[in-house]
């Protein structure tokens, strides 16, 4: 090169010939001072090179015999969903699992799913049936905390999305549900409403339903916008699932004027609002496929592809730089009012 290179331009065409195979596997790399002479580089510039070729994993150094290349890091990715589906469901995560798969395809990533099988326990895939482990293990849909530590001691970099699990070393990638309860409710105040309901979701764990934990979240996140208007909670008004709503409301001496719940158009939710009084303000939170409604009420929309686009630089930094530090990463959801359509 006659112009004098940059360290990150020179790490990238480093990087680039190992990976098309112009150096190969264990083949010794050129010393500091050529490789300073064929950049027109200083040694030091080129030792930081080659301190992020060895952190990348691409190259090792062996003390008085000198750089060496190393094989080509795992490109393998292990995949589990908490579905008993063979393929992506056409749903919220569902689809961001094939938009990931689709893209990790294109960079030449191979992944290995696992779905819940019959003998698995009801939280996600048996962690036993995975015997050789991808570079990087990403889950999808998974809530079960003693499951995701299974997984964390397999000793690969994990990356959950859906929730931030305490109780192991995972980078997550989650929608910021307290946020979505918060501008719903701070929504439905400024029109006035006093009495909100709201419905969460539920999972089964063990044959056990409780509640999820995002929709936890996104009541507090209500509850937070209610204190700051000095407003009261109906206890009465919170539902854990969509399924208790129609006899439970038969009990209620007053109806409320508002609702706050997840996105569903099944038969259950239009019991559910029916039961409810049929014209009270609504806001739903959900995925940004309700925009594409021609008929819908205001909602709180998270977007798969900025859920998608992080998960993917994340799977990408723990892929190629081999990290095992771990970061939780938030998507915001956004507030898309009806009578602006």
């Amino acid at each position: 090169m006659k112009e004098k290179a940059s360290q990150e331009e020179i790490y990238r065409i480093m990087r680039s010939d190992i990976e098309a195979g112009s150096y190969p596997a264990s083949s010794r790399l050129p010393s500091v001072r050529t490789l300073a002479k064929r950049f027109s580089a200083s040694p030091n510039t080129i030792s930081k090179v080659v301190s992020r070729l060895m952190e990348s994993g691409l190259c090792t150094a062996r003390r008085g015999v000198g750089l060496f290349v190393r094989s080509l890091p795992n490109r393998k990715l292990t995949l589990l969903v908490g579905s008993t589906s063979p393929t992506p469901k056409d749903d919220f995560y569902g689809q961001v699992e094939q938009r990931i798969a689709e893209r990790c395809q294109a960079d030449g990533i191979e992944i290995e799913r696992y779905f819940i099988q019959a003998g698995d326990p009801p939280y996600g895939p048996d962690v036993d049936r995975i015997r050789k482990p991808g570079r990087v293990i990403l889950c999808i849909g998974l809530t079960h905390e003693p499951h995701l530590k299974q997984l964390s001691d397999l000793r690969r970099p994990m990356l959950v999305l859906g929730c931030a699990p305490s109780r192991c070393n995972a980078s997550s990638i989650v929608p910021n549900s307290y946020r979505s309860g918060y501008l719903a409710a701070r929504h439905l105040i400024r029109k006035g409403c006093r009495r909100i309901a709201f419905i969460g979701r539920v999972r089964e764990v063990r044959g056990v339903t409780l509640p999820e934990a995002e929709s936890l979240k996104e009541l507090a996140g209500m509850q937070c916008a209610f204190m700051e208007d000095t407003l009261p909670i109906h206890a009465e008004l919170i539902f854990n699932d969509i399924s208790q709503v129609p006899a439970r409301a038969a009990q209620l001496k007053e109806l409320p004027d508002a609702l706050i719940m997840p996105d569903s158009n099944g038969v259950e939710a239009v019991q559910a609002i029916k039961a409810l009084g049929g014209k009270l303000e609504r806001v739903v939170i959900g995925d940004d496929r309700l925009l594409e409604m021609t008929r819908r009420p205001a909602a709180i929309v998270v977007r798969r592809d900025d859920l998608v686009e992080l998960a993917l630089m994340e799977l990408h930094r723990l892929l190629d730089e081999q990290s095992k530090s771990h970061r939780s990463l938030m998507v915001d959801g956004d507030m898309h009012d009806s009578a602006l359509v």
